[in-house]
């Protein structure tokens, strides 16, 4: 979860999107090139997981990633993990 800008509900598919910007090159006042997210979801799809924003504009947003247990691998182990069935991770 962070403070920062946030954004509406109909941004957010634009933040997903490859190079998607939620302000113009006008008006921008924060740096990134708009590939953070996207990649960030492809690998988590990519492992079998999902990326969930939820977010409000000069509130903030929260991203959820949520693993299924067959990826999840403890530390020092080869064999996935058993215990957990799902991963949360808040990001600041």
């Amino acid at each position: 979860t962070d403070t920062g800008i946030g954004m509406s509900e109909e941004q957010i598919p634009v933040a997903l999107s490859p190079f998607g910007q939620i302000e113009t090159a006008y008006t921008r006042k924060h740096q990134g090139t708009g590939l953070g997210l996207p990649l960030s979801k492809r690998f988590v799809e990519a492992m079998g997981g999902q990326l969930e924003l939820s977010s409000k504009p000069n509130v903030g947003t929260s991203v959820e990633l949520r693993f299924p247990r067959k990826s999840l691998v403890r530390r020092g182990r080869t064999r996935p993990a058993t215990t957990a069935s799902s991963m949360k991770q808040t990001v600041t």
